[in-house]
C-alpha cells in the first residue's frame, strides 16, 4: 500500500502493509482489488532495513549539526499528522528553536500552500479520472473523497496523485500539526522563516510521476484504504518512540509492484533530498538555523543524516 507525504498533507511517504480488505460488500470491488491485497512470498526483504539497523541514526528526531567552522544548527524530524499525541513541540526542540534565528521548513504551512495544492490537483485537459479507473474503484473513491472536502461533481477531474495523497491519510480534523505549531512559535519569536521547497515544487514532483504509476498507486490506496487508516496509528507510535529504523522498516515492507515503489521513492524522496541538502548546507554556514522536515527524510542510507555525516558535519542527537 502507498501513502504519500507532501509537505503539510501527510507524514509518511509510503506505507506497505498488505492485508486484504474483507469487509467491503461489493464482490466486484473485492475481485478487482485481489492483485493489490496480496504480495508474492518470493519478494526479498529490502536491504535498507539491515542498513538502518546498523546505522548510528536508528533513533532520534532532534539533532545538533555543527559545521567544520563550529557553527551550530538543528535538524528536527516532523510528522504531518493532526493527531494531538504528536502535535506538541517537544521541550528539547522548543529550546533549540529559541536558540535559532532562522526556521527552515519543508514547506510553509499557510493558505498559499493549500491554494497551490488546490490549483494543481485537477485535470485541465480532456483526461478524466472516471475513465482511468474501473467503475467499482471510482465508486469506492467517490465515497471516500467526500470526507476530504472534494465536491462530488469534481471528483472525476481529480488527478490520481491528488486522490491518493488525500485518501492516503486519516480524515482531516480541525487540529494543529507540529509544523503549524513550529510556524506559529517562530512567528511569535520573530524568527526568519524560510521554506526548503514551495508547494508548487512538491506538486511538480508528483505531477512528474508517470500516469501509469499514479494509477497503480491510486488503485493500491483505494483497495487498502481501511488498513492504511488503521496503520496511521502505527506510524504515530513509531514517531513517538523516535524510531527512525522502525519507520524505514515500516516503509520497506513488500509492495504490490516494487518497480513502482522504487520510482516513487526516487522521485518523491531521494531526488528531493538531493535538492534539499544543498539548500540546508548553504543555510548552515551562517549558523543558528533550525530545520524542520518530515522524519522520513532523515533516515536510511540516502537520508539527510547520513548525507550530512558524509559531508563532514558533526551530528549529535538531542531528542
Amino acid at each position: 500500500m502507498f501513502m504519500n507525504n507532501i509537505g503539510i498533507f501527510q507524514f509518511c511517504l509510503l506505507c506497505s502493509l498488505i492485508n486484504p480488505i474483507s469487509s467491503h460488500a461489493d464482490s466486484k470491488f473485492t475481485e478487482t482489488c485481489k492483485e493489490f491485497t496480496s504480495v508474492s512470498e518470493n519478494i526479498k526483504p529490502n536491504e535498507n532495513d539491515s542498513q538502518i539497523k546498523n546505522s548510528r541514526f536508528k533513533t532520534g528526531l532532534l539533532w545538533k549539526i555543527e559545521t567544520k567552522q563550529g557553527k551550530t544548527n538543528y535538524l528536527f524530524g516532523t510528522i504531518h499528522s493532526q493527531d494531538y499525541a504528536v502535535s506538541s513541540i517537544p521541550p528539547q526542540a522548543r529550546l533549540a528553536l529559541a536558540k535559532s534565528k532562522v526556521l527552515l521548513m519543508e514547506t510553509i504551512p499557510n493558505e498559499a500552500a493549500n491554494q497551490a495544492f488546490l490549483n494543481n490537483m485537477y485535470f485541465k485537459d480532456q483526461r478524466r479520472l472516471d475513465t482511468l479507473l474501473e467503475p467499482e474503484l471510482f465508486k469506492a473513491l467517490t465515497a471516500k473523497l467526500k470526507h476530504y472536502g472534494v465536491e462530488k461533481n469534481r471528483i472525476k477531474l481529480v488527478k490520481p496523485w491528488a486522490a491518493f495523497s488525500l485518501i492516503g491519510r486519516p480524515k482531516p480534523v480541525r487540529a494543529p500539526t507540529i509544523e503549524s505549531n513550529l510556524f506559529q512559535t517562530a512567528q511569535q519569536g520573530r524568527l526568519q522563516i524560510k521554506s526548503l521547497q514551495s508547494m508548487d515544487e512538491i506538486v511538480s514532483a508528483l505531477d512528474g510521476l508517470s500516469m501509469n504509476d499514479q494509477i497503480i498507486i491510486l488503485k493500491d490506496t483505494i483497495c487498502n484504504h481501511e488498513q492504511i487508516t488503521r496503520d496511521a496509528k502505527t506510524l504515530v507510535d513509531l514517531y513517538l518512540h523516535r524510531d527512525l529504523a522502525g519507520i524505514v522498516e515500516f516503509n520497506n515492507q513488500p509492495h504490490h509492484d516494487e518497480a513502482v515503489f522504487e520510482r516513487f521513492m526516487q522521485q518523491i524522496l531521494y531526488d528531493r533530498n538531493n535538492n534539499i541538502i544543498e539548500i540546508i548546507e548553504s543555510e548552515f554556514e551562517n549558523g543558528n538555523v533550525f530545520v524542520a522536515i518530515g522524519a522520513s527524510h532523515l533516515a536510511d542510507k540516502k537520508g539527510l543524516l547520513n548525507e550530512l555525516n558524509k559531508r563532514g558535519y558533526t551530528l549529535s542527537v538531542l531528542y
